[in-house]
């Protein structure tokens, strides 16, 4: 009787500004899983002010403290290829660590 909502996303006509919002919440979500199973090290406090911020032509934005976005920045062919491994194909070309 219910289809999933994937399933529906795929046969739906969208345009391509739809599309790419639609890969950006896809690739955020996707980058908060991995963020969370892969710094499992980290404190959970530390953690939680990570914020992926935004998606854009292959960039992958990523707002967090200092000493945080500094672990993130030395990992991050770790976390870009673990994000890519899970879409299969690369998806994200460049990670960016702004600090909040």
């Amino acid at each position: 009787m219910f289809r999933p909502i994937g399933s529906l996303i795929g046969n739906l006509r969208l345009s391509p500004k739809s599309q790419d919002a639609i890969l950006a919440l896809q690739v955020k979500r996707v980058a908060e899983e991995q963020i969370t199973k892969g710094f499992e090290d980290l404190p959970k406090e530390a953690i939680a002010q990570i914020k992926v911020k935004s998606f854009r032509n292959g960039q992958l934005t990523i707002l967090a403290p200092t000493l945080v976005a500094v672990e993130l920045k030395m990992r991050s062919e770790g976390l870009k290829s673990a994000i890519n491994g899970a879409f299969g194909k690369e998806i994200v070309k460049k990670l960016v660590f702004r600090v909040r």
